[in-house]
């Protein structure tokens, strides 16, 4: 009977710590969507004709690298099947190499493998089924259908803009224009993009665009820089540039630039008018595509400011409607930096960095949240030390010695239990 008892006291006891084991595991893990892989299309017309250009870009940390002598090799194939009314009309494929020189260049989060494929335009109603391979692995991955019909292709006599950065880059001693090919968003940062807009008219000389988001309209320019320009995607030097070399009499590209900064991340309406045409309307999204993890969750973000806000200050926030938490963090974000300009927030960017940083590197078994352990609050409050010194002592205990020179402050965390529970002292 006792030893009865005893066993049913260590099934408790671990049926206990299984429990509390999940909820820690659930409590570091954040809810967020990220798109490891990005498609986009984009038309270009010549005077005569139009092409249909498809470009992808995959993270190297996608990728399955191995290695060979000092070099790390990946691979992928990127194939199209066009069907037009369920029959299949023709088949594209390219493949691509990827060699770096470090380890930690396969785990790069901004360097990516890019490349494109084109489909002239002879049937205007047909659908595209794009697959992308990784070699070395057995992962052949569906991306989603792609329809291309007249509606796609011309808006009264205009096309679909294409997002572009802002300074032309130079390919084949060529300066042209290097393509954003982020599944045709405007990125949400702090840079500044273009778009350029295809018009199938020699008679129009101007565009008026404005930009509205929630109802709200964020940009009103009149355009008149265009070009009498044929332009090709092409890859050079693992971008996707606008190569060209033929002009054109009837069609132009018109340039709009200095806009993409007053842009807030998420859905986005543009209207083009020009001369007595009839304006047209394109949907957009504008992407935050490097968002820092812990900014998905608007309620978690809103409590990681324990780093630099009281108690009180993250209460009043957290009172207002868990639907509105989004609105209350950017209002709360421009408040610290008196941002008018700019809808892009290099401070809020800059802390949330710090605190997923913080969730990586300084979560433990006692502290299943990083950001709330002293070493994150540290860390997230003046960025990465300039010096870090570690000693160790006979009974186990870990001290752990921070120095920022340029502040003039120095921290110093110690670990007793050996589990890497740094306190500060």
């Amino acid at each position: 009977m006792v030893r009865l008892n005893i066993i049913k006291i260590i099934f408790l006891l671990l049926l206990s710590f299984l429990i509390t084991l999940s909820a820690q595991h659930k409590e570091r893990q954040l809810p967020f969507l990220r798109t490891p892989i990005f498609l986009e299309k984009n038309i270009f017309f010549s005077d005569s004709s139009s092409v249909c250009y498809f470009s992808y870009r995959i993270p190297f940390k996608e990728l399955f690298f191995t290695k060979d002598d000092n070099k790390y090799t990946a691979g992928l194939v990127f194939d199209l099947e066009i069907k037009n009314a369920d029959k299949i009309v023709d088949r594209k494929s390219l493949r691509k190499s990827v060699v770096v020189d470090s380890y930690e260049e396969t785990k790069a989060v901004d360097s990516y493998a890019q490349g494109v494929l084109s489909i002239e335009n002879k049937s205007k109603e047909y659908v595209v089924y794009p697959y992308l391979s990784i070699i070395n692995s057995d992962q052949n991955i569906p991306l989603d259908s792609i329809s291309v019909h007249n509606n796609l292709i011309l808006k009264e006599k205009i096309g679909r803009p294409i997002v572009v950065q802002n300074n032309e880059s130079q390919c084949e001693s060529n300066n042209s224009f290097q393509l954003v090919n982020f599944m045709n968003t405007v990125p949400y940062s702090l840079n500044n993009y273009s778009i350029l807009i295809p018009v199938v008219d020699s008679t129009a000389n101007e565009l008026n665009i404005k930009i509205e988001q929630d109802g709200k309209e964020k940009v009103n320019q009149r355009v008149t820089d265009y070009f009498h320009t044929e332009y090709e995607l092409k890859e050079c030097e693992n971008k996707i540039v606008l190569y060209s070399d033929k002009k054109l009499l009837n069609t132009k590209y018109f340039i709009m630039k200095d806009f993409s900064y007053y842009l807030e991340e998420g859905n986005a309406r543009l209207i083009i008018s020009h001369d007595n045409a009839k304006p047209v309307e394109f949907e957009f999204s504008v992407l935050w595509n490097d968002k820092p993890n812990s900014l998905m969750n608007p309620e978690f973000a809103i409590q990681a400011l324990e780093a630099i806000e009281s108690k009180q200050k993250i209460e009043t926030l957290l009172d207002a409607d868990k639907n509105e938490y989004a609105k209350v963090l950017k209002k709360y974000w421009d408040g610290k930096t008196g941002n008018n300009k700019y809808a892009f927030n290099e401070l809020e960017n800059e802390y949330y960095k710090r605190a997923d940083y913080s969730i990586d590197n300084f979560s433990t078994v006692s502290y299943p949240n990083g950001v709330k352990s002293d070493r994150g609050k540290i860390y997230i409050k003046y960025g990465k030390p300039d010096e870090i010194k570690r000693e160790y002592s006979n009974s186990n205990i870990v001290i752990e010695i921070w120095k920022y020179l340029k502040l003039k402050k120095e921290f110093t965390f110690t670990d007793k239990s050996g589990l890497g529970n740094y306190t500060l002292d």
